[in-house]
């Protein structure tokens, strides 16, 4: 017969004033039933019944299991009755964010849901202005997730269980950033060798990507009427286009793949006039690209809904 697993009491969220047993798995958590109640509309619920008197107990106290990871418990109460726990800023890993954000949601602790998905919606914004400011263009032009971001596949999993679709087109953008063989091994970007409706609506959408490279690039192969130097503008036009040809062909990164410093780099090679319609034609199409994401990435939604939505959900 296989050995049964302990109970343990969890130091930190084992108060000896307190009324009320919780178990997690293995993990046992003794705790204050009004600060509880307070904050969760469900806990409320649930401890407004009359207790039988033959209700399981432990240590003296009314136990109740919960049918969650001890991990996401531990988080979760934490959160609640740990007040140094999660400061500013916040920036949890990715294991105690899922477990907040999951048991938040599940047991309707509102202040702890809006926390979670403010800090989430800071990483995967909802317009081109806040995504630039975010500074991420070296990390993934390098194939690198970018130092903030959590895995891919493993927050589209979280987000199965969250209702916050105003996160998706930029989580899939970066997902839709790496190298095709990676998306489709799932490992590095936090997922399985699965083909899960999350990685086949990424790969659907890797070819459109790729082309919005041309898109975003076209201007090097405009012509303006207004143009100082005509010979030598089209020149230095044609060799960057060849240039990019030649070597920029496998990148898939339409928002990173021309950058600030490009433009201080060509700044003496082309006229003025050329320069700030290139610029012109380049914001313009990277800004359309952005306008298409949320129906590239499956989305019924335009990004004006996805905001309203936004604002809904984190109001106070």
């Amino acid at each position: 017969m296989p050995a049964v697993p302990s109970l343990e009491r969890v130091p930190e969220l084992w108060f000896s004033d307190a009324s009320l047993v919780f178990q997690a798995e293995n993990s046992m958590f003794r705790v204050h039933s009004g600060i509880l109640a307070a904050q969760s509309s469900v806990f409320r619920d649930m401890l407004s019944f009359p207790q039988p008197e033959e209700s399981d107990t432990f240590d003296g106290c009314p136990r109740i299991v919960l049918h969650d990871k001890a991990a996401d418990a531990r988080a979760f109460f934490r959160c609640i009755f740990d007040s140094s726990f999660l400061v500013p800023p916040f920036a949890p890993p990715l294991d105690v964010l899922s477990g907040i954000l999951r048991l938040s949601a599940k047991y309707d602790v509102e202040h702890l849901r809006q926390r979670c998905l403010r800090h989430l919606s800071d990483i995967y914004p909802t317009t081109l202005k806040a995504w630039d400011l975010l500074g991420y263009s070296r990390d993934i032009i390098s194939f690198c997730a970018p130092p903030k971001v959590y895995p891919v596949f493993q927050i589209l999993d979280l987000l199965k269980e969250v209702d916050a679709p105003w996160l998706l087109p930029a989580i899939m953008y970066l997902g839709c950033s790496s190298p095709i063989q990676r998306i489709v091994d799932g490992v590095e970007l936090g997922g399985t060798p699965e083909m899960t409706p999350e990685k086949r609506t990424i790969l659907i959408a890797y070819p459109e990507q790729a082309r919005a490279v041309e898109g975003v690039l076209r201007f090097l192969k405009q012509r303006f009427p207004a143009c100082h130097a005509p010979e030598k503008c089209n020149t230095e036009l044609l060799q960057l286009a060849q240039f990019v040809a030649e070597n920029w062909s496998a990148c898939h990164f339409p928002l990173e793949i021309w950058e600030e410093h490009d433009w201080e780099e060509v700044a003496s090679d082309l006229c003025a006039e050329c320069v700030r319609q290139c610029r012109k034609a380049h914001a313009k199409a990277r800004q359309e690209f952005w306008n298409r994401m949320p129906a590239i990435f499956g989305l019924n939604s335009v990004w004006d809904e996805l905001e309203r939505l936004k604002e809904a959900a984190l109001k106070s």
